[in-house]
């Protein structure tokens, strides 16, 4: 499969920058016009055009309001010259950032078709990615779930954790669901004013997660959130009394503007000799200091 590679915390951009979408030719047009209402074809893969053939189709929406996009997926079998459509999910395809870097699981790459057998394996950029196997087999008469499964390496380097995914009551593939979800993570600056310290915590999935690490660190319970943000920019001043000021973004490659406002909060407070200290930038799980 054609994914970047995350190395030493530094993203490489590989071939796939746009839905890593195969060439397609010479699609048939009934595969296009099966698209869910709401969708465009992302991709066909096709075990073959004889008689009996198995056909995988992707179908995906526009970018919604966070430049997220859904998937679903269709199974054909090819019957009188024509495919003809046998079992649709939207719960199988990952959608565009459905992974702990935000990045996009599924290639067209990892998508295997033959007569009786469909597998599909999507992962994300890690440098040990984690990745998501589904394997469906034709058996009386329809598609079943034959196994699932989810290995998720934490950054792409650290924890391994492998599981099996819940099959459906019925085995049936139109009713497998597996699990994709946008994982949000807070990104939090926490400043203790009577001290003049602050922690920037990146990487926490729940607002209680902040609050052990605050509680952890800060015993005296002085520690207080200055400004927090998902996916974004966040950014420290200090004013020349060593008071502690916050500013965010929801830009990733906002860095200038969450410390414009980190310093217009300082200049704000009136206060003198305003200074940008730091600005941490996160997608996902990944977060730095550019």
């Amino acid at each position: 499969m054609k994914k970047s590679c995350r190395l030493g915390g530094l993203l490489w951009l590989a071939l796939c920058a746009s839905v890593c979408v195969a060439t397609q030719i010479n699609v048939p047009e009934e595969i296009a016009i099966a698209a869910p209402d709401g969708t465009k074809l992302l991709t066909f893969e096709a075990g073959g055009m004889a008689e009996g053939s198995v056909g995988a189709a992707v179908y995906e929406t526009p970018p919604d309001a966070n430049d997220v996009r859904f998937r679903t997926l269709t199974l054909f079998r090819r019957r009188s010259g024509h495919f003809v459509p046998e079992v649709t999910n939207d719960k199988i395809i990952a959608c565009s950032k459905c992974s702990q870097f935000h990045d996009d699981p599924f290639d067209s790459d990892g998508l295997d078709v033959s007569m009786r057998n469909v597998r599909i394996e999507q992962m994300d950029s890690g440098e040990k990615p984690s990745t998501t196997t589904l394997d469906f087999a034709w058996k009386n008469g329809a598609w079943r779930v034959a196994k699932a499964t989810r290995v998720t390496v934490t950054m792409g380097r650290y924890a391994t954790k492998a599981e099996s995914l819940p099959l459906p009551a019925s085995g049936l593939l139109k009713d497998m669901d597996a699990q994709w979800r946008v994982p949000q993570y807070l990104n939090t600056l926490v400043i203790n004013p009577t001290a003049h310290k602050f922690m920037f915590l990146h990487g926490d999935l729940t607002q209680a997660d902040v609050q052990k690490r605050m509680d952890d660190e800060c015993r005296d319970g002085a520690c207080q959130i200055a400004v927090q943000q998902h996916d974004g920019c966040i950014a420290l001043a200090r004013d020349a009394s060593h008071e502690l000021f916050g500013g965010a973004t929801a830009n990733a490659k906002g860095s200038a503007d969450a410390a414009s406002k980190a310093m217009a909060a300082c200049h704000l407070a009136g206060d003198e000799g305003c200074e940008a200290v730091r600005t941490d930038c996160s997608v996902g799980v990944l977060n730095g200091n550019p």
